[in-house]
Parts: C-alpha cells; sequence; structure tokens
C-alpha cells in the first residue's frame, strides 16, 4: 500500500502500478493488515486479486490475522478467490523469531 500511495505522489497512475502489480508471475502481499483499513485500500486488494485470478496468476499473502479476521477485513469476495483453484490457507503457528535477532544478526 505504501508503494500504491507513493505512486500517487509521484504524479504516477495507481492504474499503471496495479497493472505492473498484475503482471508479475507470481505476488506475495507481505503484512496484511497493517494498513490503516481504508475502503479505499480494500477496493485495492480487492482489484489485485480479482485481476490476478482472472488471469490465473498466483497470489500470496503474509499475515500476522487469524482466518475470521482476514475474512473480515478482506471481505469474502477476497478470501473466496484466495482459496480458488487449490489456494489453501496455511497457519504457521510458531513462535516469532524476532526475539532471538537484534539489529539483522541472530543473538542465539
Amino acid at each position: 500500500m505504501s508503494a500504491l500511495h507513493a505512486s500517487y505522489d509521484d504524479g504516477q497512475s495507481g492504474e499503471k502500478f496495479l497493472r505492473e502489480l498484475c503482471e508479475v508471475d507470481l505476488l506475495v502481499l507481505d503484512e496484511i493488515g497493517i494498513q490503516r483499513e481504508t475502503k479505499n485500500e480494500q477496493v485495492v486488494l480487492h482489484q489485485i486479486v480479482d485481476r490476478r485470478t482472472a488471469s490465473m496468476r498466483s497470489v500470496g499473502m503474509l499475515t500476522n490475522l487469524n482466518y475470521e479476521v482476514m475474512k473480515t477485513l478482506l471481505g469474502e469476495r477476497v478470501m473466496d478467490r484466495m482459496v480458488m483453484n487449490g489456494g489453501r490457507w496455511v497457519n504457521f503457528n510458531w513462535e516469532s523469531w524476532r526475539p532471538n535477532v537484534s539489529h539483522s544478526r541472530v543473538v542465539k
């Protein structure tokens, strides 16, 4: 979302940026849920997922949120599209590794 907002600030077209996101073979969206949760961000995420699934291109999402919170945040349509064609929700429920890292080096 930060890059999309920056494209507006640079006078670039948001549509051009969306098109570029939808043309890569694999798109992984990280930190879903830390945005401002505005209606515009919901619409943009929906457009990205919709365009990518329509063109049979993979999209992944990484988040610390559970399925129900994601469904509330993104909407049922987006979540339905994410499991189309064999897509899966995968829980990684191990403890965070961040406490073991300090200034980009492993502490343990």
